[in-house]
């Protein structure tokens, strides 16, 4: 008897080990203390409200203004409103609740008359209505305040009633603009040498992705035939731009503005993915996977880069204004979110790997052999300048962007450990 309980004593110990292991390799990876340092209450009208600083620099990372801009706008508050909902879903946290009701708060506060969002805030708590990236228009900031917000209505929790409610019409009045603003999918122009959508011209496929993530969510609120032509005909739209294949470049890479390719905001196949799967429609996976299976593989083959333009000349793609710098988090992000949605969806764990891989930009392996992201202060740095040069500012951005990819890596221990190994 002594025997076996001396063995199960040994045997709750090591799975309490292994379970306090896999508990602080999760925790390390993700360090909230610099978004918090970021992170800013208001009261505005009797409503508490959450904010992060856009800018924070090196070496004393003082959260700082900028006199044109503001403090804090939108397109931060949103992405760091979509981190928050997903860490409520995985722990249903007293803390994480309150932040989802601040950020909610901040960002509904922002909307304009006319439906669409105001971005940035100054510092006195005026909305900064007159710079060019602040005005109410379909634009950036607009598609992440409407994805947010979907992403945050999809919780099901009592105390978010209110606030869901609210957003709820907030969504329903931009569906109805993004309706009417994509009704004709069918006029086309041409730009060096590629017929596309003249969607592309105006918004590009980088902004449709965005507004693509939010229609998904809203789908699944309000599943409408409606709904659901209105996503096809906007994932169809990016499919358009999506050029070469497996041996000609840019390898099924979907353009992200006209004829250019950044990868800042790449998120196309993540969206058409997410799309995908939940309104089941199987070209939006089949062409995401395409660029998943090959230019992701080129694109961590040729250790990264920014930006590239084509243009098509006698039947052959061209390449021209290749970039190699600067390299940010908002470049790797939408590929690591993207890897760990095919991974989702396929079960392969080969893209649980490409995510691990990808990861590792963060902890070194890049070009500039220098860590971007700090698991001991939660700083994720603001960019690669060349292989010498490194921007160690910590602004929203940067934070939030590491924080989602890291976030996504952790749902998977095959990403995990792939990320612990390729460091």
């Amino acid at each position: 008897m002594y025997k076996i309980n001396a063995l199960l004593l040994i045997l709750t110990f090591l799975s309490v080990k292994c379970s306090k292991e896999v508990e602080e390799i999760n925790h390390s990876i993700i360090n909230t203390q610099h978004l918090q340092h970021l992170y800013q209450e208001i009261e505005i009208d009797n409503h508490k409200m959450g904010t992060v600083w856009i800018y924070c620099n090196a070496p004393e990372y003082q959260v700082l203004t900028d006199d044109d801009e503001g403090y804090t706008c939108v397109d931060d508050v949103a992405r760091t409103l979509v981190f928050f909902c997903r860490q409520y879903q995985n722990s249903p946290s007293e803390y994480n609740l309150t932040k989802i009701k601040s950020f909610s708060q901040f960002i509904l506060y922002m909307k304009a008359d006319n439906g669409y969002y105001y971005n940035f805030l100054f510092p006195n708590n005026q909305i900064n209505t007159t710079h060019q990236n602040s005005k109410p228009i379909p634009s950036f900031w607009s598609w992440r305040a409407y994805w947010a917000l979907s992403e945050m209505c999809l919780i099901d929790q009592p105390e978010l009633e209110q606030v869901q409610q609210e957003a709820q019409e907030q969504l329903n009045s931009l569906t109805q603009k993004i309706n009417i603003l994509f009704q004709n999918p069918a006029v086309q122009i041409e730009v060096e040498g590629f017929a596309m959508s003249k969607w592309m011209e105006d918004y590009g496929s980088d902004q449709l992705s965005v507004i693509l993530l939010g229609l998904s969510n809203y789908y699944k609120l309000n599943p409408q035939p409606a709904v659901k032509e209105l996503a096809e005909n906007l994932g169809d739209a990016i499919i358009s731009v999506q050029q070469g294949n497996t041996e000609v470049f840019p390898h099924y890479a979907f353009l992200s503005w006209k004829n250019i390719w950044h990868a800042w905001g790449s998120a196309q196949s993540y969206a058409l993915l997410k799309a995908g799967n939940e309104l089941n429609i199987p070209r939006f996976i089949s062409s995401a996977l395409n660029e998943i299976d090959n230019y992701y593989i080129h694109y961590q083959q040729e250790n990264y880069f920014h930006e590239f333009s084509l243009r098509m000349l006698n039947d052959s793609i061209q390449i021209y204004d290749f970039n190699k710098f600067p390299q940010i988090a908002y470049g790797i992000s939408p590929m690591i979110l993207a890897s760990m949605e095919a991974y989702h969806i396929t079960n392969s764990e080969k893209y649980a790997v490409q995510a691990g891989q990808l990861g590792a930009w963060f902890y070194g392996k890049n070009p500039a052999n220098q860590v971007m992201y700090s698991s001991a202060t939660g700083r994720a740095y603001d960019g690669i300048n060349n292989e010498n040069s490194v921007n160690y500012n910590s602004g929203a951005e940067s934070t939030i962007e590491c924080l989602l990819s890291l976030q996504a890596i952790k749902t998977s221990s095959k990403a995990l450990q792939t990320l612990k190994e390729s460091k």
